[in-house]
């Protein structure tokens, strides 16, 4: 189909994200088919980069991201401020779009930095040197653009928290107004409340056109085994299980710079360089300031320097922000001496109070039930259309809970536990036959699923530095993950709520669920098999880091000494440098972050228009 533009197709094919030569014919069709779906690639309605940038601009912003995307976009509604955005990957491939498809482009560098820890003394012991994954967006729309796509927002007293750090205007009152504003949610008065949910946003929510009929059954085993079901876990109650809201719109991914920049495109005073990668932030100094002066970047293997008239902003994200701080030389002496920066400006703060979300997966197996893929012609000509079946959601990824575990306190909405759920996802196929065996060369393998508790409130703490001066290199990552012996506890008790799951009548009955014994290296020889050593050995042997990176530009008074940005959001010390994205969260939020991240660039944006249209 002609869509009326000639653009080059963005990304990555489909066909080159499943494994085994078998599976290039029908993933090449789903591609082309996608591709050629005008409203569905949007193809027409993507930005055109720039390919060279002007000398200055107002608003220089460090990453289309989750938060970059928000903040570009909102600033770029002033027509008398010049903006540039800098973006070190691509634009969105329009399979990515594709709620089924959620995590086919993990691994993929077109859009993914695809980053490894340090080795790590107490987690991920099971993998390659002990390295954990961490897959990160590096494409515009950032790690939104990989992930599940679930609008979870953190408990209020997250944010009660952050103010009571010495915050203001940071409690869940105040930002509230900024979780509605950005919000258009579609099921406004039919399952969630009106009061507490925004619908003229850009960030359209609803809950997937489709779930499998196991999720439905998911929420009868919860309450069977006694835990309350809700339709909603960012209203008053705040725990218990639900089927969740989605950033989507008419059963596509909604990225924010989807939502953000594609309506912006057209606007001249936006410009945004794509496949660029910021390498410096420059200071201007004089006896008594710090102030920014330009923005130095890499395009094309070439290097620019625009010049910053009003305010730079990063929004890198919780790994890459702390990095290009520590390359621009500001942050603790001693992690800039070590590969041999100038310090600029002292704040020992950079890259510090690093939090992440931690989890670990149980499988089971449903024995009533042979493993076939769930994406086929039907699947797929029913998505085309109507965009619905199981193409138009995440299968059992979309069921999530929250819940207070013994360690938490019971006499406030403080849940310290959540689960995740994989399973039924419609993401490969070989020939797109009904009932074709899901992976090659198995006849009668069972179905699975995934229970995965989640550490909301982790203790543990580690930190973001530099392994080398070059600003091309990766940044050393350094979690400590389950260090601290609070958070394995955390998932252990996870691991037998998830037993507790799976004993209930309606699982057993129509499923035939059987929790899948693995032996997680030598674990199961050197502790009693569903013993509480054997499941700590378990997880430490098989972490697996969720994508929630946060805390490594702490937002806090400048009386904290970890502390990096002002509650303005402004660098403490310098003039004309902000921080917006996951690192400003004083710690992590009791839920998925990306709600909260697309929150915190509405009222970062606000914070500028404030301070910049009221000095004029």
């Amino acid at each position: 189909m002609d869509c009326g533009c000639c653009v080059p197709y963005p990304g990555p094919s489909l066909a080159n994200t499943c494994y085994g030569g078998s599976f290039i014919f029908f993933m090449s069709m789903l591609d082309i088919m996608t591709r050629n779906t005008c409203d569905l690639s949007e193809i027409c309605q993507r930005i055109k980069p720039k390919l060279q940038p002007d000398l200055e601009y107002d608003f220089v912003v460090i990453g289309g991201g989750a938060a970059g995307s928000v903040v570009a976009g909102r600033l770029s509604e002033e027509p008398d401020w010049k903006v540039l955005l800098i973006e070190a990957g691509g634009d969105e491939p329009s399979g990515s779009q594709v709620p089924s498809m959620m995590s086919n482009f993990i691994g993929n560098p077109y859009l993914d930095w695809n980053y490894k820890t340090e080795p790590q003394e107490k987690a991920c012991l099971g993998e390659k040197e002990r390295r954990c994954t961490w897959p990160r967006g590096k494409v515009l729309g950032g790690s939104g653009v990989i992930h599940g796509m679930m609008y979870m927002r953190g408990v209020p007293k997250d944010y009660d928290e952050w103010e009571k750090m010495g915050n203001p205007g940071w409690g869940y009152k105040q930002v509230l107004h900024y979780f509605k504003k950005s919000e258009g949610n579609q099921q406004v008065g039919t399952l969630v409340d009106g009061g507490l949910h925004g619908t003229d946003g850009p960030m359209v929510t609803s809950r997937f056109p489709d779930h499998p009929e196991m999720a439905d059954d998911m929420m009868k085993a919860a309450e069977e085994v006694g835990y309350s079901v809700v339709n909603d876990l960012n209203e008053g109650q705040h725990s218990g299980f639900t089927i969740a809201q989605a950033n989507i719109i008419n059963g596509s991914r909604l990225s924010s710079a989807r939502a953000f920049l594609r309506p912006a495109r057209k606007r001249p005073n936006l410009h945004i360089m794509i496949n660029s990668t910021a390498t410096k932030i420059l200071i201007r100094k004089d006896s008594h300031h710090k102030t920014v002066s330009e923005v130095e970047f890499v395009y094309n293997n070439r290097f620019y320097k625009v010049k910053v008239k009003r305010e730079a902003i990063l929004s890198a994200g919780a790994i890459n922000s702390p990095q290009i701080l520590l390359l621009s030389g500001i942050g603790p002496k001693q992690e800039l001496k070590k590969v041999n920066i100038t310090q600029v400006h002292n704040l020992p703060g950079v890259g510090k109070n690093f939090q992440n979300h931690v989890s670990f997966g149980v499988r089971f197996e449903l024995q009533s039930m042979k493993d076939v893929n769930d994406l086929d012609g039907l699947a797929l000509g029913h998505y085309l259309v109507y965009r619905n079946g199981p193409m138009s959601s995440t299968g059992m990824a979309q069921v999530t809970a929250r819940l207070t575990t013994q360690y938490g306190n019971s006499s406030e909405v403080n849940p310290d536990l959540q689960f995740f759920f994989e399973g039924f996802l419609a993401n490969c196929s070989r020939w797109g036959v009904v009932g074709e065996n899901a992976h090659l060369g198995t006849y009668n393998s069972k179905k699975a699923i995934l229970i995965s508790p989640v550490v909301l409130r982790p203790k543990s703490r580690g930190y973001i530095g530099l392994k080398t001066n070059r600003p091309l290199d990766p940044p050393l990552m350094r979690p400590n993950y389950l260090t601290d012996e609070y958070d394995i506890k955390i998932l252990i008790e996870g691991v037998r709520i998830a037993q507790k799951l799976s004993k209930s009548k309606i699982l057993r009955t129509k499923y035939g669920i059987k929790l899948a014994r693995e032996d997680y290296g030598n674990c199961a020889k050197q502790f009693k098999y569903n013993s509480d050593q054997f499941w700590e050995c378990a997880i430490r042997y098989s972490t697996r880091p969720e994508n929630h990176q946060s805390s490594s530009c702490k937002m806090g008074p400048s009386s904290d000494r970890l502390a990096v940005v002002d509650p303005m959001l402004q660098l403490h010390g310098i003039e004309g440098i902000r921080v917006i994205d996951a690192s400003i969260m004083p710690f992590v939020v009791s839920g998925n972050p990306h709600g909260t991240i697309v929150m915190i660039a509405e009222k970062g944006a606000q914070f500028i228009k404030e301070k910049w249209l009221n000095n004029l």
